[in-house]
């Protein structure tokens, strides 16, 4: 059993002034510690927030740009396998974010 738990995240980034589906996609893996500092299993609910605030940290759409139609997941570690090479992947922390091009 893997010690990271992985998300799977997807969204839409657009200028404020136009239509929500218009605009860049957002398509990434992230691989989390599952343990706490004391060596626990920390609980899903946690885990989830953990990795939709590091996207946000990440991808910061700024004062000009929104996030629109948004959604993450649980994913199993095979499913970094099925992706194939990311184009850029970012280290946070503990944390590793993959990034794909546009939208799954």
């Amino acid at each position: 059993m893997s010690a990271h738990a992985f998300y799977e995240y997807v969204a839409t980034l657009s200028s404020t002034g136009h239509a929500e589906d218009e605009g860049e996609g957002v398509h990434c893996l992230i691989e989390i510690d599952m343990l706490d500092e004391q060596g626990r299993h920390r609980r899903s609910v946690e885990l989830e927030q953990e990795a939709g605030d590091l996207v946000l940290f990440i991808i910061n759409p700024g004062p000009n740009r929104r996030i629109a139609h948004s959604n993450i997941w649980k994913v199993d570690e095979q499913r970094l396998n099925e992706l194939g090479p990311a184009k850029n992947v970012d280290l946070v922390g503990n944390s590793k974010m993959y990034f794909y091009s546009g939208k799954p």
